[in-house]
């Protein structure tokens, strides 16, 4: 009788064990951002084209996650600049570092734990733009 509750004992406590082990890797999945592209979505973009204005790339970004506890990474963001034809003169690549702008509070929260679903950040990149663009395209990509 008492090795049969030793085994019952010992099989309850293994239980537990694989319970807690279970739930810490969980947690610990839960805390790794997705570098899933369709989890963003680009809410709008603007750029200025007149020759008298300093250009800035106004861009509001909306981060949505399928999975509301899991967190995505932070992408970077790629603007083509085409003629009038549609044909690209330029491109630009800006990493998260460059384009996530230093007095946003959670920066250093967003570039290494990810950004949490349905958060929006808009940003103003400064950006120089030839004189025969006419056109851009903002693409997101890791």
């Amino acid at each position: 009788m008492l090795l049969r509750n030793y085994k019952l004992c010992m099989l309850v406590v293994l239980l537990l064990l694989a319970m807690a082990q279970g739930a810490y890797l969980f947690h610990q999945w839960a805390n790794i951002p997705r570098a899933d592209i369709s989890q963003w979505r680009v809410e709008y973009a603007s750029l200025n084209f007149d020759e008298d204005i300093s250009h800035l790339l106004q861009i509001q970004l909306r981060s949505e996650s399928t999975i509301t506890f899991k967190k995505s990474t932070v992408p970077h963001i790629e603007v083509v600049l085409t003629n009038i034809s549609g044909e690209p003169l330029a491109y630009r690549q800006f990493a998260p570092q460059e384009w996530l702008s230093p007095e946003l509070p959670r920066k250093n929260e967003w570039l290494t734990h990810g950004v949490a679903s349905q958060t929006e950040i808009t940003i103003a990149i400064p950006i120089e733009v030839p004189k025969d663009a006419s056109g851009f395209q903002v693409h997101l990509l890791y």
